[in-house]
Parts: structure tokens; C-alpha cells; sequence
């Protein structure tokens, strides 16, 4: 007979069936677990199934969710992408037929009316030009750079003003260097604005009020603020200005450590000059030097000895233009101001400075004329700039009555140093050289004159501007011609600037009665293209503007053909059109940009999808569940409960007898 364990015979039945029960339960608990699994396809349902597999899961989680915005983001920008380069295809387009429309106008075989009535033409592209540059896609406008708010061209004044932002807009794409899935006007229609820029640094004094942030200091690399050293007749003083903000500051706490030991001593801004501090050692003499480590004494221009019972100024501290420096800070300008001339848009505004008393009231003061001009403080932080941000006018900046306010400011638009180059929407000046006797085949120096001046008395000279370059050179070279005919300069003539309003005029001093007239010679357009062609019967012959500030724009362009059109200039109708050559090309590099921008975010949204298959296969492997193995445990969790329930119900009948037997 088979004997009975001694374990299992001392084992209570309590306990016996404690440990029965707890084998159906876990058993039971597998089974459960197991067809919860089965149901939702996971293995991992909560944290405490796997801690390993939950951590693991939370990160690949997180790491495809931001691919999946970023995929969203890369399609968002592929589809901007391509509506962008069909646009700027439609811009192309526009062009070639306008450019078209222009060729077709030079030479014979048009008449006035054809001209007038291809204007038209012209003024429907403009408007198609505009709906092109204003469309949107879901709110973003591909045309405003980063400001894709609101519609980049608006109407001003009947002309077309740019108010978009910057180069393009980026979006979150995940690639090392961000893609602009916009553009800005003018990387597609050229210049949207033109400025005068100023001619001259404005060099501002310092005041205790200027800020060292707005110093390019001694050095010309700012203010590094720190400790300084200050040597008084051997008692070394340590000074330090790491808490100084402004020029006052600095004069503050030196002055107050300096006079611990020369109560006489001071330090204050350069009384003559203003461009930089100055130490007054009375008692004893000073050494200035910088802390270990530190430039502050040297970017202050403090680096040195300053003797006693003199005063010695410092290095010069190069203040910045900003918004808040004052107007009687800058050397050179008269102070109160006198009133200035601004024409744009076929608006003239005539502009009282005289209460403008800082850089930011002068910029408020302009804006508020509203004719589409706007200053600003070039980036270099030395001149201001006054902007045309119309396209299709013209803009230009002139004296009233003589003054001398905007030549002070630099922002005269008409001056000696104009550039020749830059008249007549960059036509330049025409003029003749070397000319030939067509009989002896030898030069001849009366065929390169450009035009003739006669003057009230019969006096006559005639002027050649070959090699003239700006304004100055043309004066200079009418001057001479005056000089050597024998007319006293300035006394019997003058050709000089108009001093209200802008051009070149051209004064009789002889007092003939006749006036002055400019007539052209062999064909030259010199005359013409400086305004001064023509006749007066005063003593002042006043040339008009030709230098005139225009966007270089592909807007500009499509005007002044327009309105060559219009004037059935055939001139006019062929530079307009060869101008276009410029729009075609730019437009075309625009388009490749594009192209370029696209292939990349095309290839991004491949790799994209690769990776996301890929972790998502990770993903699927940690967290999913193997359903044939999960099948045959589940059959072996089966057969095992069966086998357990059918082991108790054996155990549960035992009694004394069986062990007996």
C-alpha cells in the first residue's frame, strides 16, 4: 500500500484548503488578466503589469506623438509650399504678358489709342498682381513674410503699400535649420519701399540721461560694466559700476569716490565737446586703470593719467541714435529746427519741426502725415532714414524758403552728393562724347557739348557733363563753362541748388532782359534728364526734381509702363519693359527657393513616416500582445484549473479510512 506523506498528513484542513482556494484564484486571476489582454490586444494595461515595459511604453509614446505633430506640421508646410510656388508661378506668368504687351507697344505700327487701350490691360494685371499677393491659405498669407495676419498689400493713397514683416514664417518641422513656409514681397516682387537714406553720422552728444547700452564705447565693443581702478596721488580706490545704467551713473559714483581723497577733484560729461567724460584732478594727480579681468576703464575711454590742477577729457564714447536722443544733442543741427518739405503720392506736406525735440517725437511727427512716408534709425545707429513705403510714387525730401534743417539731418533727398546713376527711376543722365568731324574724321571737342545756355543779355556758353558723377560734378562743370566763356561766377552766373524744393537752377546775374534758355545739343538728353531744359523769362531758371525716391519694384514697373502707355512715351514704354527682365529673373529665383524649401519638406515627411513605423513597430513590440501566446496559455491556464478543481474535489472526500486502508 502506498504510504501517505508525512507533510500532507500534518497539514491542517484549514490550511489545506487555504491553499486550494488560493490556487483557484491565481489561476482564476491568470485566466482574467489573460482574456483582458486578449479583448484589447495590449499586454501592458497598467504600470504595475510591467514597471520596464510602462516606462518604456510612456517614452515611445511621447516621442511619436511630437513626430505626429511634426508630420502634421511638415504637411501643413508641404501644402503651403506648393500653393506658394503656384502662385509665385502665376506671378511669372503676369509678368511675361505684360512684358509681352510692353514689346509689342516700341516701334511701329502703334498709335496713341492702341497704347491707351493696352494701359488697360496693364491695370488688370496690377489688380491680378494684387488678389496673387494677398491670398491665404487657412489664415497664413504667403506673401507677408512673418506677418501672414493680414493682407500684405493694401491700398494707400491709390497706391500699393507693403505692410508685411520680415523674410518668411517658420513652423516647428524638427529639422536642425527651420524652413520658411512663407515668403516676403519682396523676395518676389522686388523693392516694396525706397529710402533716403542720410548722408551723414549725426554723431549725438552724451548726456548723464544716455543709457551705456546705447555706447559703442572707447573701443568700439560697448560698455562691459565692472570694478575700475583709480590711483589718487598713491591712494588706490576700487570703483565699482557693475550697478551704473547710464552715463550719471558712472560720473555719480566716481565723482563720490574720487573726492574721499581730492575734495576738489570732478568728474562730469566733456563740457566742449560731449562726446566723452572728464576728469578735473585738482589737488592730486589721477591714474585710471582697468581690474584684472575687466575692460570697463578702457570701453569708457578712462585708461590713463590725468595730471593735477588740469582737466583732461576722455576717449570718445560713440553714442547710438536712438528714440529718445534729443535734437540739441546732435552736433551740426540747429536747434529749434525750421520746417521741411515732403512730396510722395502726389502729396506735398509742408512740416514744422521747431517743437520736435527728440529722435522718437520727429518719427511720431512724420508718421502723422500719413502720405505713406515713415522714419527710421538706420541699423548702424548713425543716420536717420526717412521711407517711401509706397511702390509706384515718388518720394522727396526738400528746403522751404532756404533752410537748411533737412541738409542738417542728411535727409535731403536732392544734394551735390546725389549720384547722377539714380535720376530718372534709374535712367541717369544721358550726355555725348567723342564725337568726330565727319570730314576730316578727326575729334571734335564742339560735337561732345551736351546743351547751351543763354543768358538774359545774349551771353551764350556751352557745357559738357561727360564723366560727371553726382550733382556736384554737373555744378562744377557748368561753373567752368560759365568761367571760361568770361562770366564771372558767382556774380554774372551761378548754376547751383534750388534752395526751396528740390533740382538744380541756374541764376543770370548779367540783367538782361531776355531770361535764360537751355537748349540741348547733338542730341544730347542731358538737359532734359537734369530738368534744366527749357526757358524762363526771369532772371532764375529752377530745374525740377528728376532724383526722385522710387521702390525698385516689380509694382513700380508695371506703373511707369502704365503710364508710358498712357503718355505714348516710347521712351518710357521701353525702359519700363526692360526693366521687367529684372522681375522675371527675380521671380524665377523666388520660384526655385521655393522648389527648394518644398524638396526638403518632402523628404522630411518620408523620413518622418519611416521613423513613425518604426518606433511604432518598438512600441508595438513592448506593449502589444502575442495572441498565439497568449492562446496557449490560456489553454494551459484551462487545463490547469480544471486539473486543480478536480485535485480538491478528490482531496475535500478524503478521511481517516483512506489513509488506513
Amino acid at each position: 500500500m502506498t504510504p501517505i506523506p508525512s507533510m500532507l498528513a500534518r497539514v491542517p484542513n484549514l490550511f489545506s484548503s487555504q491553499m486550494m482556494l488560493s490556487n483557484l484564484n491565481s489561476s482564476s486571476a491568470g485566466l482574467l488578466q489573460l482574456q483582458a489582454q486578449m479583448s484589447s490586444g495590449l499586454r501592458v494595461l497598467r504600470p504595475s503589469d510591467d514597471v520596464v515595459a510602462s516606462a518604456t511604453i510612456g517614452s515611445l509614446s511621447d516621442i511619436l506623438e511630437r513626430r505626429s505633430q511634426q508630420l502634421e506640421n511638415l504637411q501643413q508646410a508641404d501644402s503651403l509650399l506648393g500653393t506658394l510656388d503656384q502662385s509665385i508661378g502665376e506671378v511669372n506668368d503676369l509678368i511675361l504678358e505684360a512684358k509681352g504687351i510692353g514689346l509689342s507697344q516700341i516701334g511701329i505700327g502703334s498709335d496713341p489709342e492702341t497704347r491707351a487701350n493696352q494701359a488697360q490691360v496693364i491695370d488688370s494685371i496690377l489688380e491680378s498682381l494684387v488678389s496673387v499677393s494677398n491670398r491665404e491659405f487657412r489664415g497664413v498669407h504667403y506673401f507677408g513674410g512673418q506677418a501672414v495676419g493680414d493682407a500684405p498689400i493694401q491700398d494707400m493713397l491709390g497706391f500699393y503699400q507693403y505692410l508685411g514683416v520680415g523674410t518668411g514664417m517658420t513652423t516647428d518641422t524638427g529639422l536642425a535649420s527651420g524652413i520658411e513656409v512663407t515668403v516676403g514681397a519682396e523676395q518676389t516682387f522686388g523693392a516694396m519701399s525706397a529710402r533716403v537714406r542720410g548722408l551723414d553720422d549725426l554723431n549725438p552728444q552724451i548726456t548723464p540721461n544716455t543709457r551705456l547700452s546705447d555706447l559703442r564705447g572707447a573701443r568700439g565693443l560697448g560698455v562691459d560694466t565692472g570694478a575700475i581702478n583709480v590711483d589718487v596721488n598713491g591712494t588706490m580706490l576700487v570703483i565699482d559700476l557693475s550697478d551704473a545704467e547710464t552715463v550719471g551713473d558712472v560720473v555719480g559714483l566716481m565723482q563720490s569716490a574720487i573726492k574721499t581723497v581730492d575734495p576738489l577733484a570732478s568728474v562730469a560729461v566733456d563740457p566742449i565737446h560731449g562726446q566723452g567724460l572728464y576728469i578735473q584732478a585738482v589737488l592730486a594727480s589721477v591714474t585710471i586703470s582697468d581690474v584684472e579681468g575687466k575692460t570697463t576703464a578702457a570701453d569708457l575711454g578712462l585708461t590713463g593719467s590725468y595730471p593735477a590742477g588740469s582737466g583732461t577729457e576722455g576717449g570718445d564714447l560713440d553714442a547710438i541714435l536712438t528714440e529718445l536722443t534729443r535734437m540739441d544733442s546732435l552736433p551740426g543741427l540747429t536747434v529749434p529746427m525750421g520746417s521741411i518739405r515732403i512730396e510722395n503720392a502726389g502729396q506735398i506736406r509742408e512740416v514744422d519741426l521747431s517743437g520736435v525735440s527728440t529722435v522718437g517725437e520727429l518719427v511720431r511727427e512724420i508718421e502723422s502725415l500719413e502720405i505713406g512716408v515713415r522714419v527710421e534709425i538706420d541699423p548702424d545707429g548713425r543716420r536717420l532714414n526717412f521711407r517711401n513705403e509706397l511702390s509706384g510714387t515718388h518720394m522727396s525730401i526738400s528746403e522751404i524758403g532756404g533752410g537748411q534743417t533737412a541738409t542738417q539731418l542728411g535727409i535731403r533727398s536732392f544734394t551735390g552728393d546725389t549720384l547722377l546713376a539714380d535720376f530718372n527711376d534709374g535712367r541717369g543722365v544721358g550726355s555725348v562724347s567723342g564725337g568726330f568731324d565727319p570730314q576730316t574724321g578727326l575729334p571734335d571737342p564742339g560735337l561732345d557739348m551736351d546743351f547751351r545756355i543763354t543768358l538774359g543779355d545774349g551771353t551764350s556758353f556751352e557745357a559738357d557733363i561727360t564723366g560727371a558723377v553726382t550733382v556736384s560734378d554737373v555744378l562744377s562743370a557748368v561753373n567752368d563753362a560759365a568761367a571760361a566763356a568770361g562770366l564771372a561766377v558767382p556774380g554774372a552766373f551761378e548754376a547751383r541748388l534750388v534752395g526751396d524744393g528740390n533740382g538744380i537752377e541756374l541764376v543770370d546775374g548779367t540783367g538782361g532782359g531776355a531770361g535764360i534758355q537751355v537748349q540741348r545739343l547733338n542730341n544730347s538728353t542731358a538737359a532734359e534728364d537734369l530738368g534744366i531744359l527749357g526757358s524762363t523769362d526771369g532772371a532764375v531758371l529752377a530745374g525740377s526734381d528728376r532724383a526722385q525716391v522710387a521702390a525698385d519694384g516689380l509694382f513700380t514697373h508695371l506703373i511707369m509702363l502704365r503710364d508710358a502707355l498712357l503718355a505714348n512715351d516710347e521712351a518710357g514704354i521701353a525702359f519700363a519693359t526692360e526693366q521687367l527682365d529684372e522681375d522675371v529673373l527675380r521671380t524665377a529665383e523666388a520660384r526655385a527657393e521655393v522648389g527648394v524649401r518644398s524638396r526638403r519638406v518632402s523628404d522630411s515627411i518620408s523620413r518622418e513616416e519611416d521613423r513613425m513605423v518604426q518606433d511604432q513597430a518598438h512600441l508595438s513590440n513592448v506593449r502589444d500582445l502575442d495572441f498565439a501566446e497568449a492562446a496557449t496559455r490560456y489553454a494551459l491556464l484551462e487545463q490547469q484549473l480544471q486539473a486543480s478543481m478536480m485535485t480538491i474535489s478528490r482531496a475535500q472526500q478524503l478521511s481517516l479510512l483512506d489513509f488506513l486502508r
